[in-house]
């Protein structure tokens, strides 16, 4: 018994997909020359410049290009990339740099979405982690911030100097508060009755 026969795929068997690759792009492999070739160059490059740009040591990611062949879609590949420094930051920031750098390849190569399928991260940084094993389960659990009763006179001031100050930081001091707006304080006269 034959696996197709297990699954019973003889009875429903369709003719193999014709490749859309055209003859020009070569094999399904990457080889120096073929159009996977200068894929993979090209995200490599793009990668490492996306790094430099946005101030990650180099020697903190990696990437790799896997070929894949789907029914509907034709020959592809994803691009995986590896970080190999454990931070944070980048955990918290991946999703931008994901984003940042599938700009650059679009830029690049606008036809992009044809071939480059998705992207993945693996984590082989397993040396310089310090989160050896799962905390308790209670972590993973929502608390709900309470609502404020009344509401907090010192977080509604701070609010509200935050946002002055951000305001100061984007527009300078002279913005918040413009010079002649306001007159000099002066003493008032007491009266006497």
């Amino acid at each position: 018994m034959n696996i197709r026969h297990l699954f019973g795929l003889d009875s429903h068997t369709k003719s193999a997909p014709v490749s859309t690759r055209p003859p020009h792009e070569g094999p399904a492999t990457i080889e120096d020359g073929s159009a996977n070739a200068l894929r993979r160059q090209l995200i490599q490059v793009l990668l490492k410049d996306s790094m430099r740009r946005h101030g990650i040591p180099a020697h903190w990611m990696d990437c790799q290009m896997l070929l894949v062949s789907s029914r509907s879609r034709g020959e592809g590949m994803y691009l995986r990339i590896i970080i190999k420094h454990w931070d944070m930051r980048l955990l918290t920031y991946s999703l931008a740099f994901q984003k940042s750098l599938m700009m650059d390849i679009t830029r690049f190569e606008p036809h992009a979405d044809r071939w480059l399928y998705g992207i993945s991260w693996q984590m082989d940084c397993a040396d310089s982690c310090p989160y050896t094993s799962l905390p308790d389960r209670h972590v993973w659990e929502d608390h709900p911030v309470p609502a404020l009763a009344g509401g907090d006179l010192k977080q509604d001031l701070a609010h509200i100097f935050a946002i002055r100050d951000a305001d100061m930081l984007v527009r300078g001091a002279e913005a918040a508060y413009p010079v002649g707006t306001y007159d000099k304080t002066q003493p008032q006269a007491l009266q006497r009755h």
